[in-house]
């Protein structure tokens, strides 16, 4: 059997396989200072016969390893007899490796599946591309570590050493003051002690500070390494970083000038039929533009041979894609409004925080212009505009409900001048005061616009009912011709369209007249002067003509009572 063991000591294999066979090995049996006889090589087919019996016994081994678990009713001893039967099945499966290794000259089908898991490792293909840089980035690290290391390990020793001192002093003291040999003899030994710790701290304190100083002080061998380090990047891997930056720009400033210039060449005399097409032909353009710009760097680092910028350049065009990939769908909706093709469209009308505007333009930061704002010019991008919706803008709609200079009535009570409106504030000069809203609270009071298109002044006028027989036939035209002849006089009188003076209802304790001034909005800064004169003229008209003016009452009746 001494040659079987010389077969597995040729092959590299545990002795634990040879079970049947004493352990003693040759060293033991024969002195040191002997020469071991000369063995010859055992042959292929010995080789093989010898692996062969010694498989055919770690079988049986697991076999017997087997029926044993089986019978085994205790969990710890079939644990412990799971834990021998996976060495030997891994035993038996070296076995059968080095089996097959010697009967095909040294390949295996293990090797086979490497190889082939190899080829689709590729979490090991980006780690072979990224370690160069994270080793160079640890080399460049690794100075400013070790002075950092090398501080803490001096804070930490001079701490020691000031302890060990002060130790020693106190042990000093209590030795001088001690009579006893065998305490003196203790006391003696404890500090010889510390005075060895006080030595191996100052030593390697000393040694700290020495690499401090050599990493700290500047030396001419550091600057003529980093002069080197730095001409040898600015002269290999510098180069190739500018130069392939410096294709990927002009490449993209060239395309993207010859686009801009087809552009206006055929964009004069554009029908709107053609701009959708327009719109998808120049983002088809600016797409081709970027993916010939990358392609310009990355030929340009294949040619100068810099595989670790490639493959660095590669990894971030496979990131853009991938994020492309997951986030595209959410981008659908802006790429068709920037076509010109979703729900808002160049040119339509949109409201946007309360105020209309007109789309001037759709591009990645599209333009809002309200011509009635001031600074009425807004850029929003278009994530801001994806759930809107335009529609096409009739020549008679108004952009907002005033203009600068106009007189407005907020809430029926609010009487100002606006004199100035911004897409974010609202001026309004009321009473001499200068009042500013926002846009939000200034259309949340309905504004009233004097000055637009013209505004009426209504007065409702009570008459007593004695007057009730010549209300309709004498009081109603005396009142309007009243009312005119005094309008002549009034510096309002130009502006004056129409006046209408009718009789209104029979209230519950007066007949009342209805007065409505009608007035052009050239006038409207005189309304309440133009109230003002509506009430006083019709009082002094009930003055002149001896109307009587009804005041509220309650008339009581009461039942007669029988004496």
């Amino acid at each position: 059997m001494s040659f079987r063991w010389l077969i597995l000591l040729v092959l590299g294999l545990p002795m634990q396989s040879l079970h049947a066979q004493p352990t003693t090995t040759p060293a033991e049996t024969v002195p040191a200072t002997q020469e071991q006889p000369t063995v010859a090589a055992p042959s292929r087919e010995e080789q093989l016969r010898t692996l062969l019996d010694t498989i055919r016994e770690v079988e049986n081994d697991r076999a017997d390893l087997n029926r044993q678990l089986k019978r085994t009713p205790a969990p710890a001893e079939a644990q412990r007899l799971n834990e021998q039967a996976a060495q030997v099945t891994n035993r038996l499966k070296e076995l059968q490796a080095s089996f097959e290794e010697i009967a095909t000259g040294g390949s295996s089908s293990a090797e086979l599946q490497q190889k082939t898991e190899a080829a689709f490792d590729w979490q090991q293909e980006i780690e072979d591309v990224i370690r160069p840089l994270l080793d160079e980035l640890k080399r460049l690290t690794e100075r400013p570590r070790t002075i950092e290391r090398l501080r803490s390990e001096r804070t930490l020793y001079e701490n020691r050493l000031q302890t060990t001192d002060e130790a020693i002093a106190h042990i000093e003291h209590t030795l001088a003051t001690v009579k006893e040999p065998p305490v003196k003899k203790a006391l003696q030994t404890t500090l010889e002690q510390w005075q060895d710790h006080r030595e191996e701290a100052d030593s390697r304190l000393q040694r700290i500070n020495a690499q401090l100083e050599r990493l700290t002080a500047p030396n001419e061998r550091s600057n003529q390494r980093l002069t080197l380090t730095l001409q040898e990047f600015a002269s290999g891997r510098g180069l190739n970083l500018v130069l392939a930056i410096g294709g990927f720009i002009v490449t993209y400033l060239l395309l993207s000038g010859f686009g801009l210039l087809a552009g206006q060449l055929t964009g004069r005399g554009r029908q709107r039929k053609t701009r959708r097409l327009a719109r998808v032909t120049a983002l088809a353009f600016k797409t081709l533009t970027l993916v010939l710009a990358f392609f310009v760097s990355t030929f340009i680092l294949y040619a100068r041979g810099d595989w670790l910028l490639l493959g660095l350049l590669i990894l971030l065009a496979i990131g853009i894609l991938w994020g492309l990939r997951q986030s595209l769908p959410r981008y659908m909706a802006e790429i068709r409004i920037l076509l010109d093709m979703g729900s808002v469209r160049e040119g339509e009308r949109i409201v946007y925080a309360g105020v209309p505007w007109r789309i001037t333009s759709l591009n990645v930061y599209s333009t809002l212009h309200n011509p009635l704002l001031r600074g009425g010019t807004l850029r929003l991008p278009l994530d801001r505009l994806v759930d809107l919706q335009s529609r096409p803008h009739a020549p008679e709609e108004s952009w907002f409900p005033s203009r600068e200079n106009d007189i407005v009535i907020l809430d029926g009570d609010i009487y100002g001048k606006v004199l100035v409106q911004t897409p974010e504030v609202v001026q309004l000069q009321v009473i001499g005061a200068v009042k500013t809203f926002t846009v939000a609270d200034y259309l949340g009071k309905n504004p009233r616009n004097l000055s637009l298109e013209g505004f009426a002044v209504p007065v409702v006028f009570g008459l007593d009912y004695c007057h009730q027989g010549e209300i309709l036939s004498e009081i109603v035209p005396q009142l309007r011709a009243y009312l005119e002849a005094h309008l002549e006089q009034q510096p309002f009188r130009s502006h004056l369209k129409d006046l209408l003076v009718e009789f209104n209802e029979a209230a519950a304790s007066s007949l009342n007249l209805l007065i409505v001034a009608v007035f052009m909005g050239s006038g409207a800064e005189h309304y309440w002067p133009i109230r003002r004169f509506l009430q006083r003229t019709t009082v002094s008209a009930c003055n002149q003509y001896g109307w009587t003016i009804p005041f509220d009452q309650l008339t009581v009746h009461l039942p007669s009572v029988q004496p």
